[in-house]
């Protein structure tokens, strides 16, 4: 599946023989696109591939629908996830390869000097709940320890819910990381929606065409390329870091769970699926995935909004833009409280009109400058909760949170606001 897709579309070639050691992320950072690697130094049978999700488009045009309507599509999506179907084999076992010493066999990439550490950055843990038995699907960077084993940082979602509840009945947790998939199965894996199989969701991207293998009760997509079966060890932890989180700040060295692997299983002629971490694909799939939920709590308390978008300046995390139809004053106050509630990692929320366009940083400044009075437009929200990735917070996890509402005021003619047309 991600071969074909690959094929489908507009990709940089590097035919020379490129190292894992910081040139793979070196390309990445010069190329703001899909970059495929052909050869890969000390792993002949390899190719790599990165920036696969850099834009908008690529997610819209995985949907079938225009960039315009790709928020409100995610978001009837995600109501309405789809049974997909499973089979009993899958082109990956037909190659088992030892999972005694994986850097030998796997190329994975060093991103920066520091501490010189290897990583995977694309890897998709599978889980299933040992209480409800629903199927979980999510992101986690894991760094390469020794021989078969590496440390998983686990975020305080389902992974961890689950990772927890065996640790208290002294139990490994089963799980499955793969990677090398299609961005359909990315975009659902990137999503936080409590109770649902991401899988089944991307099943819904891809229109009912997703196939799945059951392999110790967990379901498997049939087309990824790598495949590690293994535990999180409920009885060891290892130092994690450091890494950059999207904000391009480093994130701090945390102690978190072994990921020991047990089988690992590879498609024919495998590509290997790397995020370089801080830049635009890692900021999209951790933002875009948000928006609809933001949208539809938005929408709850101003039934008028139009759009939202987890801005680029603000890693795709820590700002948004919003923009409403406003009906009645006081409603861009109540749109971004609602925003900031949403996404409780929000630490500033731009209102504007609906004639502003929310991806246009250069639009949003003029509604700023033509339509905001400071002293009026801007409210401050101290002491409140805030993102671990905000270095401003001095590891205290408390901050000041800021809405600017730049829409324009209903006692005012609309036409003086207004920008003249051509200009």
């Amino acid at each position: 599946m991600l071969k074909d897709y690959l094929e489908q579309i507009p990709l940089t070639r590097i035919n020379e023989d490129v190292s894992t050691r910081l040139e793979i992320s070196k390309h990445l950072r010069e190329n703001d696109r899909p970059v495929l690697f052909n050869h890969i130094k000390d792993y002949p049978t390899w190719k790599i591939v990165g920036n696969i999700c850099t834009s908008r488009k690529v997610f819209a045009d995985v949907l079938g629908v225009h960039t315009d309507l790709l928020l409100d599509t995610l978001a009837e999506s995600m109501n309405k996830p789809t049974k997909y179907s499973k089979v009993s084999t899958a082109g990956f076992l037909k190659n088992e390869i030892d999972a005694s010493n994986i850097m030998s066999d796997i190329p994975l990439v060093m991103f920066y000097p520091e501490k010189k550490r290897y990583y995977s950055s694309a890897t998709i843990f599978l889980v299933k709940d040992p209480d409800t038995g629903l199927q979980n699907a999510s992101f986690h960077r894991i760094m390469y320890i020794d021989k078969n084993r590496f440390s998983v940082r686990i975020v305080p979602r389902d992974l961890s819910n689950i990772y927890n509840k065996n640790k208290q009945k002294r139990k490994h947790t089963k799980v499955i990381a793969i990677c090398g998939v299609h961005p359909a199965i990315s975009l659902a894996a990137a999503t936080s929606y409590q109770n649902m199989n991401e899988i089944e969701l991307a099943n819904t991207f891809l229109k009912g065409g997703l196939k799945c293998l059951e392999m110790d009760g967990i379901d498997v997509p049939i087309e990824t390329e790598v495949v590690m079966v293994g535990n999180l060890l409920h009885n060891e932890v290892e130092d994690e870091g450091p890494f950059v989180d999207i904000t391009g700040t480093w994130d701090k060295i945390r102690r978190e769970p072994v990921f020991e692997v047990e089988k690992v299983y590879l498609q024919n002629n495998p590509i290997w699926q790397i995020i370089l971490p801080g830049w635009t694909e890692h900021r999209l799939l951790m933002g875009l995935t948000q928006e609809p939920r933001i949208l539809n709590i938005v929408k709850n308390t101003v039934p008028s909004v139009k759009d939202v978008v987890l801005t680029r300046g603000g890693g795709g995390w820590l700002h948004a833009v919003v923009s409403i139809n406003k009906r009645h004053e006081g409603e861009g106050q109540n749109a971004g409280l609602a925003a900031l509630s949403a996404h409780p990692s929000l630490k500033r929320v731009i209102v504007v009109d609906n004639d502003i366009n929310v991806n246009n940083s250069e639009s949003v400044e003029w509604a700023l400058a033509t339509r905001l009075k400071p002293d009026e437009g801007i409210t401050f929200v101290k002491g409140a909760r805030s993102s671990s990735l905000d270095p401003s917070s001095a590891g205290t996890g408390v901050s000041a949170k800021w809405i600017i509402d730049a829409t324009i005021p209903l006692n005012r003619n609309k036409r003086d606001f207004e920008k003249v047309e051509g200009n």
